[in-house]
Formats: C-alpha cells, structure tokens, sequence
C-alpha cells in the first residue's frame, strides 16, 4: 500500500520535492539549485542529468530516511523545454529552456499570414521561447524530440510519454483534435514516432524501480502553469498571478481562445479544459537587478512598497527583452521623467511600479478574453506584505494567498487526484484611494512603453 507520495517540480533554475502522507499533509521538503545552467547571449541552457541525479537524490533521501516501502510520484514540469535524442534515447546536447532565444533569426522569414495561422492552430504564441521555432533553427534528422517532462517519465518508468498540458505547449499539437500536427511535423521532417505518445494528465504506470529498490506508481501529471492555478481549484471566476524570475496570468477555461492582437496561449488541460493566459519575461527578476545595483535587497523594497515615495519617475522594465504583451525580444529597458528631486527610494518604487504596471496590462488583456473578478497569487513574494498590498493596489483586484505550505506542488496533486478541498486564504483587498492616485502614473506608463 502506497503510504507516501512525492511531488516533484522541475523548473528552470531547481528542483523542488515535496513529499506528502496519505491525508495530503506535507511531512519534508527537499530542494536543489542547478549548477550547470548556460546562460549567455542567446542560449539558456541545462544538464538533464543533471536534474535526473537530483530527483534520483532527493527521492533516494525520502526513501531512506521515512523507511518507505511503496512510492507514488506526482510529476510537475516548466513548459517549452526541448531536447533532441538520437534514436537509442541518448542525449545530444543540452537541455533547451523557454529563455533559450534561438530560432528569433528565423522570425522575419515567416508571413504575417503564416505565423497566425500556425498560433491559431496550436495556440501557441509564435515567439523563440515557442519550441516550434527552436526545432526550425536546431532541429537535425533522424533526430526524436524530448523534454524534461517525457525524459523523466521515461527513466523512471520505462516509457516515453508526455502529459497533454506540456505537448499543447510545444507548439506542435492542435487544438482542435489534440494531437500532433502532422504539417507541422512534416514541415519539420518529424515523424509521430519522433515525438512522445500523449497521455492525460492523470496517466499512472506501476513498476519496480530497480535504482530506487522499491515500488513505485508514477503519474504523468501536468505542466507548473496548470499546477499553479490548481491550487485555487475551490475558487470561482479567478485567474491566478504566479510571479517568480518571470512572470504570468492565466486562468482554465472551458473553451480554447487564441487573439492574435494579443498574442495569449491557450494550452490544452483535457478536451474541455484550457489554460489561458500571457506569460512575461520580467518578473521579480527585475526586484533581483534592482537589488544588485542598488545594493539593496527585498526587505528594502518592501518597506519602500510601504511607504511609496511621491515622485513621477516611470519605469518601463523590459531588461529581459520581452513576451507578453509586446513580443519584442530585442525590448530594452527605460527609467523617464528622471529629475534631480528623484531619491534613491522613489527609483527603487519606480522600478517596482515598472514591473507591476506591466503585470496589469496582461492583466487587462486576459480580462477581454475570460472574466474573472479575483486573483490567485503564487511565488516567492507573497511573503511580501508591503508588496502584496501593492499589487492588490495596482490591480484593483482582491488577491487570495494560500496558506498552504509549499502550495506551488499541490495543484497537481489536486488535478490528478481529482480533488477540490476548501483552500484556506489570506485575501488582500485594494485600497480604493491608493487605487485612484496610481491612475495617472498607470497611464503615463502605458504612453511610454508602447
């Protein structure tokens, strides 16, 4: 009898293990950094074996440690990565984040008419985070077409196969028979065999694992977008705001939604649910730089979200190049309206409102495409009160924040168990008159970053 179970994330800059009772009660966490991340110019880069021995360790741990005896593993994994294989299922080359920009080259070669035609089919958005595009610029015959998802899936059972969130976000699947598109893949020179088999997100194999010494039940489980609004599956009419290096709106939908002006995703849960959304490149990584050149750091910045220092500097926070919502990688940052009664404190706030005013027009965006009247929010910062109330502020929306341990794991779990329990929340309301005074800086902003 399974006793025990492990939620495993896999992201892009560590790994995260959860390991949970039969009640759902979380007993220990384990948690790896990379070490072996290439970052520089256009690459972004990481060892799978390196995240393969970092699963294995942190499995082996809860193994030895809890005197487990039967194990079921939950998998969760960042969207867009891709890793081509030879035909023996042995890597060739690295791992292949979202971040990675190549494949941009190919961009201003494609029509107009051909990149909506292509977004509209896979609800992808045609961008070099879009593994699509990579494959255009990198792809080699004879090769097969990986990622973190299916690799893990298959070492650790056997077989190779992803879960429908993350094939629906490779760029490679329609939408409309949620299946590989085989003009894609001609286009390509794949073949279906080149790709994993699809399975739903709830798809299990039982085995033996003979590393591991024990029993295990793994399930394919999902992508960490569709986790994250998972988490608030108890909830009604809500998106959910998961902020970390980047950053992304998004909410499950009943129908898919493709708007080429705005250039939203629309990935496939199940065939009657959809993850809508925009995703960011600057999210609190643009809190980090602030801190590095400033020689400060997030309790700083929180007092500062406090205390709001009165000045005019706008801050447009495009240092990451962008996605959502002007699609510029070649996107630069700017700091305006910059005076001499500027202080280092109204810079700091600047930059903040830079990154949050940015937050609320993909925000608005996902407003015209799906109604929602209440925010989930999940990452690192909701440990920021100053800040949380901030954001609640600029968006003039409640906030729900779990109070959930580890929550980010969680929203597999209730997917793929088909669980809605009643989440318990801390829920930030706006400030009405703070509100109202960020209006005109709100609209200075949305003059100067288009």
């Amino acid at each position: 009898m399974i006793t025990y179970i492990a939620s495993i994330d896999v992201g892009t800059t560590n790994t995260k293990i959860n390991l949970f009772n039969r009640e759902y009660q979380l007993i220990d966490t384990f948690k790896s950094s990379y070490q072996k991340i290439n970052h520089q110019n256009d690459l972004y880069e990481m060892d799978f074996e390196e995240i393969w021995q970092i699963v294995n360790d942190g499995i082996r741990l809860f193994i030895n440690q809890y005197e487990i005896e039967a194990l079921e593993i939950i998998l969760t994994t960042a969207m867009h990565s891709v890793q081509l294989l030879d035909q023996e299922f042995n890597l060739s080359g690295q791992m292949i984040t979202w971040a990675d920009r190549r494949g941009q080259e190919l961009l201003p070669q494609l029509s107009k008419i051909e990149k909506e035609k292509v977004y509209q089919r896979t609800g992808t958005p045609i961008h070099s985070m879009n593994p699509y595009i990579k494959l255009l610029s990198i792809y080699k015959l004879n090769m097969k077409i990986a990622s973190i998802k299916d690799l893990l899936f298959y070492r650790l059972v056997g077989e190779w196969a992803i879960d429908l969130s993350n094939a629906s976000s490779s760029g490679l699947l329609s939408l409309d028979t949620l299946d590989w598109n085989q003009e894609l893949l001609t286009q390509l020179g794949l073949s279906v065999d080149d790709l994993p088999t699809i399975r739903p997100v709830n798809y299990a194999v039982k085995t033996f694992h003979k590393s591991l010494q024990i029993p295990i039940r793994v399930v394919i489980g999902t992508s960490d977008g569709v986790s994250s609004n998972y988490i608030f599956s108890d909830l009604n009419n809500h998106a959910v705001l998961s902020i970390g290096t980047s950053h992304a709106v998004r909410i499950v939908a009943d129908s898919p939604s493709t708007n080429v002006a705005i250039n939203n995703f629309s990935y496939a849960i199940d065939a009657h649910h959809y993850l809508i959304g925009l995703a960011s490149n600057n999210g609190a990584d643009i809190l980090a730089w602030a801190c590095d050149i400033f020689k400060t750091d997030f309790n700083e910045l929180n007092e500062i979200c406090i205390n709001r220092p009165v000045d005019q500097v706008v801050f447009i926070p495009y240092i990451n190049g962008e996605r959502a919502p002007i699609w510029q990688d070649s996107a630069t940052a700017s700091l305006l309206n910059l005076t001499r009664n500027a202080s280092r404190e109204s810079i700091l706030y600047a930059i903040i409102l830079g990154m949050l005013f940015n937050i609320k027009v993909n925000v608005t965006h996902l407003g015209e495409l799906v109604a929602f009247d209440k925010i989930g929010l999940v990452g690192g910062i909701t440990q920021m009160t100053g800040l949380t109330q901030l954001i609640a502020d600029v968006l003039n929306k409640d906030l729900y924040i779990s109070q959930m341990e580890n929550a980010e794991t969680v929203g597999t779990i209730h997917l793929v168990h088909d669980m809605l329990p009643k989440g318990k929340y801390t829920v930030i309301q706006p400030n009405v008159a703070t509100t109202k005074s960020l209006e005109s800086l709100f609209v200075q902003y949305l003059k100067e970053s288009n």
